[in-house]
């Protein structure tokens, strides 16, 4: 069985990417994701989640001890699902 591709190094040229040719990889295509989270200390349920450049803040709502100021986890993971 063949070894599955490394995701984070693949062509990104148009032409050249896998999302260009007719087949997928018979190995498929693996990607590791390293992220960090952490609670913001003093600010009830805010958390910030850093995966390279990007930042993302959640919170909870108000009912549940949050501040409502950013979605929830749960909203996100089912954003993600959309994605």
């Amino acid at each position: 069985m063949e070894k599955p591709l490394d995701g984070m190094n693949l062509p990104s040229a148009p032409g050249e990417r896998v999302i260009d040719r007719p087949e997928l990889p018979a190995g498929g295509i693996a990607t590791d994701q390293e992220v960090y989270t952490e609670v913001i200390e003093g600010e009830m349920h805010l958390k910030v989640g850093r995966y390279r450049h990007f930042e993302v803040y959640s919170d909870e709502a108000q009912r549940i001890g949050g501040t409502d100021k950013y979605p929830s986890p749960m909203t996100y993971m089912a954003m993600g699902v959309g994605f």
